[in-house]
């Protein structure tokens, strides 16, 4: 067993479930969103957060689910079109856990 120091602050795991016939994030574009912003955390500004293509997380109902941690909330409904928001939203909780 070894174990190894995590160099993230902040890590968001977005429900990329999918349950063919049924409501379920995946349906709802979570794929794109995830892409889009494992794209743009590997950005110099972004070090320190980690976005994980994630399982279900018990939410699609309210999808897509986004899961923060350290912070341990979520982020529901999110669509394509709240990027900004979401990007925003990131990168002042990255901050605030820098500082």
């Amino acid at each position: 067993m070894k174990n190894e120091k995590m160099h993230s602050k902040l890590e968001i795991y977005i429900c990329n479930y999918d349950r063919p016939g049924e409501d379920s994030c995946y349906a709802k574009g979570s794929k794109e969103l995830t892409d889009d912003l494992k794209k743009w955390a590997k950005d110099e500004s972004q070090k320190g957060l980690k976005v994980v293509r994630g399982g279900c997380l018990g939410k699609c109902s309210e999808g897509i689910a986004i899961a923060c941690y350290p912070k341990k909330e979520f982020i529901l409904e999110a669509k394509k079109e709240d990027i900004v928001e979401i990007k925003k939203g990131l990168k002042e909780a990255l901050d605030q856990l820098k500082s």
